[in-house]
């Protein structure tokens, strides 16, 4: 009898999971897609589990600075989208910077670099757990006692852009003020569940204390857990790769130079 009843349960799964379709949402740009039924949110790639015949509504939410440009795959236009769910749909949410992308800071000439914490970081991991110097996309870099400091970093070495742009980071460990008179703080990329390992897509900021001295720092970082986009400078500094406090790795923005929420 035991042995029917779980069968007869396993196939009551089976149907019940047989009546849910998947909505794909990719969200290309600075901005965010909210659907309806239910409380959901995409930043960049989400995928979400309705019932057969369910009409799901999306609604795109352009960040700071940016502009909805439409829709693709399984909606069109530029206003609301709905999808009836059958088995597999996927929309494509697409925005587009309305002002000339440049530096938030006055103090900064250079021209950022859009990318993401997993392409400075690379993929390569250490013994110890972390990101390797050699794995990062940004090569050369800013490194070393010499450079760990200045107050105006070039733009460039060797023709690799040192002045980098990240969208949406949570605040992962409590801002502080470090010996040496640097305001400090983790990043984590909150979006990229298919990296497991939270060291690898997590990275070391500091608001450098001779911006402090000179005047053009940026305010002071927000509290744990708030979304942030940033600004700042690539840089390896090698006496923290044993650092759990680190995430076992060298990679840091510092200077950062300028900080703002995130799209919500």
């Amino acid at each position: 009898m035991l042995l029917s009843a779980a069968v007869v349960l396993a196939s009551g799964a089976g149907k019940a999971s047989s009546r849910l379709g998947e909505v794909r949402v990719d969200v290309r740009g600075f901005g965010s897609v909210v659907a309806a039924p239910g409380s959901r949110t995409c930043r960049r790639r989400c995928m979400w589990r309705f019932q057969l015949g369910t009409v799901v509504r999306l609604r795109a939410q352009p960040g700071a600075g940016n502009r909805f440009s439409g829709w693709g795959g399984a909606c069109s236009g530029r206003s609301g989208c709905a999808i009836k769910v059958t088995k597999h749909r996927r929309a494509v949410a697409r925005f587009a910077p309305t002002t000339k992308p440049g530096s938030w800071s006055q103090h900064v000439r250079c021209m950022p670099q859009l990318t993401t914490l997993p392409a400075i970081l690379g993929s390569a991991e250490s013994l110890a757990g972390g990101a390797t110097e050699s794995g990062g996309t940004f090569q050369p870099h800013l490194a070393g006692d010499a450079q760990k400091h200045l107050l105006n970093p070039p733009c460039a070495i060797g023709g690799t852009p040192t002045f980098v742009e990240v969208h949406d980071l949570v605040v992962s460990t409590r801002p502080k003020r470090s010996a040496d008179g640097d305001q400090v703080a983790n990043l984590t990329d909150p979006n990229r569940s298919d990296i497991v390992k939270v060291a690898m897509k997590t990275i070391r900021v500091e608001i450098d204390g001779t911006w402090f001295e000179a005047g053009v720092a940026p305010p002071l970082l927000p509290p744990l857990g708030t979304r942030i986009d940033v600004q700042g400078f690539v840089f390896w500094d090698r006496d923290h790769v044993d650092s759990a406090g680190h995430s076992y790795s060298g990679w840091e923005l510092h200077p950062l130079a300028a900080w703002r929420a995130a799209a919500r």
